[in-house]
């Protein structure tokens, strides 16, 4: 997968976590929007995982939770404390 940044001054460049954290951002919004049906967040997680990105399970959830907050995946609820993902359209 090959992510266009924008220019940064050299004061301003990323780390290399910060790199990886918009590598999965990117990686799991184009798993939303390829996928018709919504994915729970395990399984989403390991995707990544498969992917090679080392990733640990509770820094994955604050990115999809995040993601969530901006409005670019939908949490769906579809019982006692089980939800699925899906890009919004």
């Amino acid at each position: 997968m090959n992510i266009q940044y924008p220019f940064r001054s050299s004061k301003s460049r990323l780390t290399k976590p910060q790199e990886q954290m918009q590598l999965i951002s990117g990686y799991i919004i184009n798993q939303m929007l390829t996928s018709k049906e919504g994915k729970d967040a395990e399984s989403i997680w390991l995707d990544v995982r498969a992917t090679g990105l080392d990733i640990s399970h509770s820094s994955f959830n604050n990115k999809l939770k995040k993601l969530v907050e901006a409005g670019l995946i939908e949490k769906i609820s579809f019982g006692y404390n089980k939800y699925l993902y899906r890009a919004k359209t």
